[in-house]
């Protein structure tokens, strides 16, 4: 009897054992997800904050591109695709009115194409939330897929701007005999430039005065659509900021 008394407490104090070391076990995993999940928390509140530094960054530069800004650099060389596209409207008027000796220097000195047109936008915010996995826990169904829905937006507007901007890119190549060829030869030697040497300039039934006009056609038909591309994208970052923003107030 005294056997089966010491056995029964040896018993209930290895079986108290075993439950203590399962609570401190199961106490240092909930510490340990608690502990993750603050730093998971912390880590896509400040991935979701870089996403709408990058969201301003890409609508700043949707604006300069499309109308341009007080900051733009070297405006000498750049203009807007707004501005370009009223300059070559301008022009192309202005050959249906008939060219005359006066509009000389508007076509030397005018830029009629924005350079670097292309969207280059920011996304490498996205590119690491989809390399490391993390979109999927970034927050609400409804966060993940805006976020996605964006993204694939711009990739396509991305496409489309490209497509256009050979559009314009042809609509140049048109009027390379005409005032593209003027204007390097007024570069190259000014002072012996006469616009006699120019037979077309004056004559609207001639074949390079007509590719003027085409070319000037597509230039402005190009550089609209881009310009509006670029104008959506602007309203397509507004939408996601509004939805992030949400995110972050909600829930965190």
């Amino acid at each position: 009897m005294l056997s089966e008394s010491k056995f029964s407490k040896y018993l209930l104090y290895a079986i108290g054992e075993i439950i203590l070391v399962v609570i401190g076990i199961l106490i240092a995993v909930q510490i340990n997800i608690t502990v993750n999940e603050k730093r998971l928390h912390s880590e896509n509140e400040i991935l979701l904050k870089k996403m709408l530094s990058e969201l301003e960054l890409n609508k700043a530069r949707m604006l300069r591109l499309a109308h341009g800004d007080s900051l733009s650099f070297n405006r000498d060389r750049y203009v807007s695709l707004e501005k370009a596209v009223l300059n070559s409207q301008t022009l192309l008027d202005r050959t249906y009115e008939g060219l005359e000796a006066s509009d000389l220097s508007f076509i030397l000195n005018e830029s009629l194409g924005a350079g670097g047109s292309y969207l280059n936008l920011h996304n490498s915010i996205y590119e690491e939330l989809l390399n490391t996995g993390k979109l999927y826990t970034l927050g609400s169904d409804e966060l993940v897929t805006a976020i996605k829905e964006y993204y694939k937006r711009c990739e396509r507007e991305d496409l489309y701007n490209k497509g256009n901007s050979k559009n314009m890119d042809d609509g140049f190549q048109s009027i390379e005999k005409s005032i593209s060829m003027m204007r390097l030869d007024y570069r190259q030697d000014s002072a012996d430039f006469n616009l006699d040497d120019y037979p077309w300039f004056f004559d609207q039934n001639s074949a390079a005065y007509k590719e003027l006009q085409l070319g000037l056609d597509k230039i402005i038909y190009a550089q609209e659509l881009n310009g509006r591309k670029m104008d959506e994208i602007r309203a397509y970052s507004d939408t996601l900021a509004i939805v992030i923003k949400a995110e972050l107030a909600t829930n965190y």
